[in-house]
């Protein structure tokens, strides 16, 4: 039968009846339910199929997975019913998601719970409901899995009940399936967006095109509506708007920011002070439409719609600079922070990188201009068209904004007149009015250089006071930066200036202003040439001088200058620099055309480097790296930069190159990428590129559909030779090992060391068929196994026994990634290491395991940050019963309000280091505690467990230290129990901590005594106080004599070196009256009392401070 569209599957509650939890756990429960985005989605499949597989199983004409928001119980998937949903506080599901087990109503007219409501006595007549609660692998109650009938049925089975219970548990299953799924979506979203943005950098036309890409990306990867850049001035405390990006889909899209483009006062930004400071800055949210005068800036945004503003601060060649971001609403995600932090971290090397290769494009533009310059003054018979050609190459070929020459004028203002410019800027430099007087519009930058005869520079035109008379129309031309290079008589002042402008306030760094500054001696020089041959010949000395500095400033900078003339598709050498013999060791002489630079090229490169003088002719420049032969017959690796020349007509003519040796860097981003991609102990691939090499060939399976495999071996046995014989043993453990498992795989194979003791293999093409491919990859396993441990390996003159656990997945499959197959076939090698056998294939449900693992460590976090562990005590008794001490065992609390005891967490706390600032928290909890304790009973000590990991930590002897002054008890009123797997590492670092802490007043004891490290050389050599016997030979004792031996002798060597004892696990009367024969001080078990609160074992200890505590026995 089907069920009506519109009727509800379940009727409203009435008075009385289930009612909407109200508290926590559903705040909590609703949660749970957001992670999965589920409610509200169209019918899938995945889900649909177990409707049907319910409904055909249990033979039932209805069944339905329904999920319950705040409202209602939503329908996912369904089978005979068109409902879409229903109420919350109905009877059925409701009662359902109450419970851990299932719901089964064999025949609703005789549940009093049931029989009124509509649907049982009004059609469908529903008389019988089964369901069961879909349960979150953390424990929230969901949603519910489950099948009706309007028959009723007084059998439904065990086998029945464990059916639905198990449909619910795979529709969980596909729950977190499908929620692993989204978040790899995210990672790979992530990952194309900053490789986007990389390139979107590299890219650009120049530095601020960057910047606009830069801006332009944080907006969109943060939401905000605004992003601009602001840079620090320290020199005028001073703040520039650099950039801005409005977003365009905002509202804000024709909001005008070129005002703000100027130098500010930092105590008129509201963020100024952080910025100078260099902290971040958070203004919250901004709900007044007027923050008041101090900041007009912020009041414009504010008033436009800016509800909240970020600002985060970096440093970039030697300058800071602040990254701004304003939000339309006052409430911010609450990774926001993080991402603009990572953004900034990103940015930074792309951004300095750009940097590099703009400040090395234009000393190569400079280089060119002084080239071309050189020649152009040669040919000139006029001071204006000296300075024509000047001011034209300068703009041209130096890639200038503007550039002008001003001459000095002897009238009464002192006057510089304009002689020549060129570029965008004509109109603003013809309505300057400038004096070299020292007056106010002569001390700009002409009037400054000609004045004092020195190079002025200005970087930062936006700020600098100086440039104030000017600063509108020139910000307005787009101009960032000048330089004003004097010129010409041989006296003070200067006879004019050549002066330009850029839209880099980057611009004009020592490299580029050093050539500058030739280019204007060569221009001095040209002026004298113009009337007389010997003015003439005064000229052509200038030119071969200043082609002599070229060659000094070339032997100086490495790089070689080269000239070749075309003819039709010819190109003939016409010059290059003598500074070749010091580049590659050859004369100018030998070098003879082209020919000669054909045969030297390495023949790997020749096809590509040949492409040079076609693709400079297409298109005017042309950039290509290749290796040419050295003198001694080694190579060396050349940067090739070709510009085109044309004459008057536009015809091409000739062509200006330099090379640059780039050898070393070359080989130094050749050790870069070994030291980033080679393990440098096995000369193995390493993780990164074992996941370049995974992404290539995961795109290449999914094209061909060629089976793949990858497999994770974990060496068993390493931690053993590590830790015995230390480090360098097991590095050699290590590099034997990698060999044999290299000779075990194919040559086309990857074997890569991501691990201490971990090694993953990709096999690119193990099969044509998943069975195919899972034999090949199993055998390949296999394999490996059989090279490790055919033949032991030698250490010194011993040998050692190695094996190995292999888990491996295969590929392609729907929705694979780099992250996923490595997290499979990781969990298959575990499933191998907890003994399922030596090589295990990945199954889908080891997910669940992962899960599991996953929902542990996410509770440690959350206990500790909501304060849900506990402190609960056992007591330590002398031989008459009475107390003496207690040892701190450590409890958690889960959110329902169950207890957990260490074996469900530690192992993980332990795993993923959360054991240090748990372990941090034990202690000092632990001292406060015994400071209460101490007021009363001054001699009672506590005993508190320490972690390997913890131990171990940097911070463990300043932790113990502080909690001990805090707390202001005396040291020695605390143990710390260590283990002796402890001790048999770096036993002289043990030494030195536990040396600090004894010299304190802290007492040792070695926990679990008799059951690790077999030495007894470290009670002799390192401070322990206590030895505490293991329950495993206390729970044997007076039956097994084996135990009986052991424990007499640990009690008899105890004595023999003055150490205190502690028996643990004291349970029967029979272990007592043992003990107490044999003279054992201190006892501890469940004959003498429980492990108990914190607060109990106060509240019974002030009523029975001296009792024994066998009174207080449970």
């Amino acid at each position: 039968m089907t069920m009506r569209a519109g009727a509800c599957l379940l009727s409203p509650a009435k008075a009385g009846e289930a009612r909407l939890p109200s508290d926590d756990t559903e705040t909590r429960r609703l949660a749970a339910l957001g992670r999965y985005d589920i409610v509200g989605t169209p019918a899938e499949e995945s889900f649909d199929r177990f409707a049907r597989l319910a409904a055909h199983g249990l033979d039932m004409p209805i069944a339905t997975v329904s999920f319950a928001d705040a409202s209602r119980h939503w329908l996912k998937a369904k089978v005979g019913t068109d409902l879409e949903c229903m109420p919350r506080g109905t009877v059925f599901c409701e009662h359902t998601i109450g419970t851990d087990s299932p719901l089964v109503v064999p025949d609703a007219r005789e549940d009093e719970r049931f029989r009124d409501n509509p649907l049982v006595a009004d059609f469908p007549h529903i008389r019988f409901y089964a369901g069961a609660p879909i349960i979150t692998p953390d424990g929230y109650r969901i949603g519910s899995m489950c099948v009706l009938s309007p028959e009723p049925r007084a059998e439904f089975d065990a086998s029945s009940r464990k059916f639905l219970t198990e449909l619910a548990q795979s529709v969980m299953t596909e729950l977190e399936l499908r929620r692993l799924n989204r978040e790899q979506a995210k990672v790979s979203a992530d990952l194309a967006f900053w490789n986007r943005l990389s390139e979107a950098i590299a890219d650009a036309a120049n530095f601020d095109a960057a910047l606009d890409h830069a801006l332009a990306c944080c907006a969109e990867r943060a939401g905000a509506a605004i992003c601009f850049l602001v840079a620090f001035h320290p020199a005028y405390r001073m703040l520039e708007y650099v950039k801005s990006h409005i977003a365009q889909d905002s509202d804000l899209a024709d909001f005008d920011m070129t005002p703000w483009f100027a130098g500010h006062p930092v105590d008129t930004i509201s963020f100024g002070a952080a910025l100078v400071e260099g902290r971040m800055y958070d203004s919250g949210p901004m709900m007044d439409a007027d923050p008041g005068p101090a900041y007009p800036r912020l009041r414009e945004l504010v008033r436009a719609g800016i509800r909240r503003q970020v600002v985060h601060p970096f440093d970039l060649a030697d300058r800071r600079f602040g990254l701004v971001l304003d939000f339309r609403s006052p409430a911010i995600a609450e990774e926001t922070h993080g991402l603009i932090l990572e953004f900034v971290a990103r940015l930074t090397p792309l951004l300095l990188g750009r940097l590099r290769e703009d400040a090395l494009e234009r000393a190569n533009r400079a280089l060119r201009t002084i080239h071309e310059a050189t020649e152009a003054f040669a040919h000139a018979t006029t001071a204006q068209a000296v300075f024509d050609a000047a001011c034209r190459l300068a703009v041209e070929t130096g890639g200038y904004n503007t550039c002008w020459v001003g001459l000095a004028q002897h009238d009464p203002e002192k006057s510089v007149s304009l002689a020549a410019s060129a570029g965008r800027g004509t109109g603003y430099v013809a309505q300057l009015r400038l004096s070299w007087a020292d007056v106010p519009n002569g001390r700009g930058p002409a009037g400054t250089a000609i004045r004092e005869r020195r190079i002025s520079r200005w970087r930062d035109i936006a700020v600098d006071p100086r440039f104030e008379p000017w600063r509108h129309k020139a910000l307005a031309s787009g101009f960032r930066s000048c330089i004003s290079l004097p010129f010409g008589g041989a006296g003070i002042p200067a006879a004019g200036a050549l002066t330009l402008y850029s839209s880099d306030p980057m611009a004009f760094g020592e490299e580029e202003r050093d050539l500058l500054v030739e280019l204007t001696a060569n221009m001095t020089k040209a002026l004298q040439a113009f009337t007389t041959r010997q003015e003439r010949d005064d000229a052509l000395m200038a030119h071969s001088m200043s082609e002599r500095r070229i060659d000094r400033l070339l032997a100086a900078t490495g790089v070689v200058l080269y000239a070749l003339a075309l003819h039709g598709d010819e190109a003939v050498l016409v010059d290059m620099s003598e500074n070749i013999v010091d580049m590659l060791g050859y004369a100018t002489g030998n070098i003879r055309g082209l020919d000669w630079w054909r045969n030297h090229v390495h023949p790997e490169d020749l096809p590509q480097a040949a492409l040079g003088v076609p693709r400079t002719v297409e298109s005017g420049q042309f950039v290509h790296r290749y290796r040419i032969r050295h003198q001694n017959g080694g190579y060396r690796w050349i940067h090739d930069e070709k510009t085109l020349q044309r004459d008057a007509a536009g015809n091409p003519v000739g062509i200006v190159g330099v090379w640059i040796d780039i050898t070393e860097r070359r080989e130094a981003e050749e050790q870069i990428y070994r030291l980033a991609h080679i393990d440098p102990l096995t000369e193995l691939p390493n993780r990164r590129l074992l996941n370049e090499r995974l992404r290539e060939v995961l795109i290449e399976a999914r094209r061909t559909g060629v089976q793949g495999a990858l497999l994770f071996i974990d060496l068993d046995r390493f931690k053993t030779i590590n830790d015995m014989l230390g480090h360098s043993a097991g590095d050699s453990a290590l590099r034997q090992a990698a060999q044999r498992l290299r000779q075990a795989v194919r040559a086309a194979d990857t074997i890569a060391r991501v691990g201490g003791d971990e090694f993953v293999v990709l096999i690119a093409d193990a099969g044509s068929t998943v069975a195919d491919a899972a034999d090949h990859a199993a055998t390949i396993a296999r394999k490996m196994i059989d090279a490790l441990t055919a033949r032991p390996i030698s250490i010194g003159e011993r040998e050692y026994h190695l094996g190995a656990s292999i888990g491996f997945t295969m590929f392609p499959k729907p929705d694979d990634t780099i992250d996923t197959l490595i997290r499979e076939a990781d969990t298959a090698m575990y499933q191998a290491k907890a003994g399922e056998a030596d090589v295990v294939m990945f199954r889908q449900s080891m997910h669940l395991s992962i899960v599991a693992r996953h929902a542990i460590e996410d509770e440690i976090r959350s206990a500790l940050k909501a304060g849900r562990f506990e402190i609960w005590l056992q007591d330590q008794v002398e031989l008459g019963g009475k107390p003496v001490g207690a040892e701190v065992l450590l409890r958690l609390r889960d959110r329902d309000g169950r207890i957990a005891v260490p074996s469900e967490f530690i192992g993980i706390a332990e795993s993923s280091g959360l054991i240090v600032p748990l372990g941090r928290w034990l202690l000092r909890e632990a001292c406060a505690l015994l400071a209460r304790a101490h007021r009363d009973r001054p001699d009672w000590r506590l005993s508190v467990n320490v972690s390997p990991r913890q131990f171990r930590d940097p911070a463990f002897v300043t932790d113990v230290i502080a909690a001990l002054d805090i707390s202001g008890v005396p040291a020695d009123r605390l143990t710390l129990e260590i283990t002796e797997n402890l001790l048999i590492r770096d036993t002289f670092e043990i030494a030195r901590i536990m040396g600090i802490l004894a010299d304190r007043g802290v007492r040792f004891s070695v926990d679990d005594f008799g059951t690790g490290y077999s030495s007894l050389h470290y009670l002799r050599q390192l401070p322990i106080h206590e030895i505490k016997i293991d329950r495993g030979f206390i729970g044997q004792v007076p039956d097994d004599a084996s135990s009986v031996a052991i424990v007499e002798a640990i009690l008899a060597m105890a004595r023999r070196l003055d150490l205190d004892v502690v028996a643990e696990g004291v349970e029967t009367p029979e272990h007592v009256a043992f003990l107490k024969a044999r003279g054992c001080p201190r006892m501890q078990g469940y004959f003498f009392a429980c492990p108990i609160p914190v607060s109990e074992w106060l509240e019974r200890s002030a009523h029975t401070p001296d009792a024994g505590v066998a009174n207080a026995r449970r």
